[in-house]
């Protein structure tokens, strides 16, 4: 069985006072991503805000989307992001990002350059054909995993 790590994209609906990052985010689409990524060994979460969070880590609410983020901040955004991910990558065989092409863009290159098989079946899916992946591939199964491209 091969150890899978999901990245799943922040989300824009969040909790008034200050949560485990797990629990800050409110929105269906997020619950259905975090839903999804919790079948896997570990996952973690991309902030706009942040970088890379783990799920426990505690958050103030925030209005940062990477919409906000300017070409050079957003590429800032996924140096650090992937400064923070190159440690934990090892012990992973494969990677699963749950995230929308804003957040694939700064770190989809450098992701591809690792040792761990890529996937993300967000690509090229509206927000309705992404939810309705995670409702036809959730929760994933770790002996097919690999089959959801």
């Amino acid at each position: 069985m091969k150890k899978t790590l999901a990245l799943v994209g922040c989300g824009s609906e969040k909790q008034n006072k200050s949560a485990e990052a797990r629990l800050l985010y409110t929105s269906t689409y997020f619950m259905k991503k975090r839903t999804w990524a919790e079948g896997c060994h570990a996952w973690r979460i991309l902030s706009a805000e942040h970088g890379l969070v783990n799920p426990d880590t505690i958050l103030e609410p925030y209005d940062t989307a990477m919409s906000d983020l300017s070409e050079g901040a957003a590429q800032k955004w996924g140096k650090e992001v992937m400064e923070a991910l190159r440690p934990e990558l090892s012990d992973f065989e494969e990677v699963v990002v749950l995230a929308g092409s804003d957040y694939y863009a700064p770190i989809g290159d450098a992701l591809e350059n690792t040792e761990a098989t890529i996937h993300w079946p967000f690509e090229g899916k509206r927000l309705f054909e992404q939810m309705e992946w995670m409702v036809q591939n959730s929760p994933p199964d770790q002996t097919t995993i690999g089959s959801f491209d």
